[in-house]
Formats: structure tokens, C-alpha cells, sequence
């Protein structure tokens, strides 16, 4: 026999004893290996259901979030049979509230019900309900979520509207500090040199110093407009 015959036999019978040794394991474990079989059976399938049910969940909360926006985005005037409408601006809102409430009831806790709150809070703020306002718009930008960001900007707004100026400065100071995807560092520095023009007109114009340099035409136009305002 040459070393090749030699080396294939080798092979072979290690290939024949391995699958002997497995066949004897299954069929003297018989009972054992069907129920780890079913047990890791039954943890694909949960796996798999999870992720569908996940999937699921989610778009069910998507229609919720559209439902929702149709409203906020209905017309006022006559009744339209293409398109939804309400006869006041009032009835509007209060369907508005009403709608986006539900969807913060329902789905608390995730990206859409927080996109919910955050409209519903800005709803309430121009609406004049200031508290009501701060709550959501609170909760939003404690979220850690993508609209974290946009609830701080409206919450400054409305923490400066309350005369609660140290509280906006330090919401917009994080922004600067932390810029998202939704808001840049420059555009929290203009909101801040906006709000610090009243109260310290020295400290706006140090932010506008620092962003004449950028490039950005609105960011440029923000800050020639803010500085004229504050040469004046």
C-alpha cells in the first residue's frame, strides 16, 4: 500500500469511526437528543417569531404616528371629500391633542410614541398651555432618542417664554456641546446667542465671533442678521 492508499485509508476509517461513535451516541441517547433537538426547535422558531412580531409591532406603531399626523395636517374650511378637514382651527387642535395623545398612551416608551409627545408638547405650547408643554416636551428630551434633540430646542423656547432663562441657556449648552444629526453645534449657538442677545448682549457676540468662519449660507445669514441686531 503507497503512502497516498495509506493516508486515504487513514482518512476514512477516522471518518468511519467518527460517524460510527455518533450514530451509537443517537441511538443509545435517542430520547435525549430528540428533546435537545425540540428544545433548540423551539428556540429558532421563538427567535424567529420575535423578530417578526418586533417587525410587526413597529409598523402598527408607524400607522399609528401617520394616523395621527394626517390630523395635524388636516385642512380648516368647508368639508372636502379628498381630503380631511375640520370646520375651526379649535376643532383641529383639540382633534390634533386628542390623536397624538393616543399614540403617546399606546406606544410609551418608543421612538414613535416619544415623535408623538414631542408634537403634541409643541402642540401645547402654541396653544399657550406652558405646563402641559414642559411635561412633554420634558419627557422627550430625557428620551435619549433621535427626538430628544428637537424637544430641547422647544423646551428652551418655552423655558424662556417663562422667563426661565438659566434653564433654557443650560438645555441649549448641551446641544453645543453634544450636537446631533438633527441639530448642529452651530445651530444651537445661534438659538443661544438669540437668546443670550437680551440678557447678555457681550456673550451673543463672542458665539458670532466664533461662527463667522462658517460656511454655511443659512448659518452665515443667521448671524449677520443677529449681528446687525445687535450693533444697533
Amino acid at each position: 500500500m503507497t503512502r497516498h492508499e495509506l493516508k486515504e485509508q487513514l482518512q476514512h476509517d477516522q471518518f468511519t469511526d467518527a460517524a460510527s461513535r455518533t450514530f451509537e451516541y443517537i441511538a443509545e441517547n435517542r430520547e435525549k437528543v430528540t428533546r435537545w433537538a425540540l428544545v433548540v426547535a423551539a428556540i429558532a422558531a421563538s427567535v424567529g417569531g420575535w423578530f417578526w412580531y418586533a417587525s410587526y409591532r413597529k409598523s402598527v406603531r408607524q400607522q399609528d404616528l401617520q394616523a395621527a399626523f394626517a390630523v395635524l395636517d388636516a385642512q380648516v374650511g368647508p368639508a372636502n371629500q379628498f381630503a380631511k378637514s375640520f370646520p375651526t382651527q379649535e376643532a383641529k387642535t383639540q382633534a390634533s391633542m386628542k390623536a397624538l395623545q393616543s399614540v403617546v398612551a399606546k406606544d410609551a416608551g418608543t421612538k414613535e410614541g416619544y415623535i408623538a409627545q414631542y408634537y403634541l408638547g409643541t402642540l401645547k405650547a402654541q396653544n399657550g398651555d406652558s405646563r402641559g408643554a414642559e411635561a412633554d416636551l420634558k419627557a422627550v428630551a430625557d428620551s435619549g432618542t433621535d427626538s430628544a434633540a428637537l424637544a430641547k430646542i422647544a423646551l428652551a423656547q418655552v423655558y424662556a417664554g417663562g422667563g426661565k432663562t438659566s434653564q433654557a441657556q443650560e438645555l441649549l449648552k448641551s446641544l453645543v456641546n453634544k450636537p446631533t444629526d438633527l441639530v448642529s453645534k452651530a445651530q444651537a449657538e445661534i438659538m443661544l446667542a438669540r437668546l443670550d442677545r437680551s440678557i447678555s448682549p457681550q456673550q451673543a457676540k463672542v458665539i458670532l465671533q466664533g461662527l463667522k468662519t462658517n460656511q454655511d449660507p443659512v448659518v452665515s445669514r443667521a448671524v449677520n442678521e443677529l449681528s446687525a441686531q445687535l450693533a444697533q
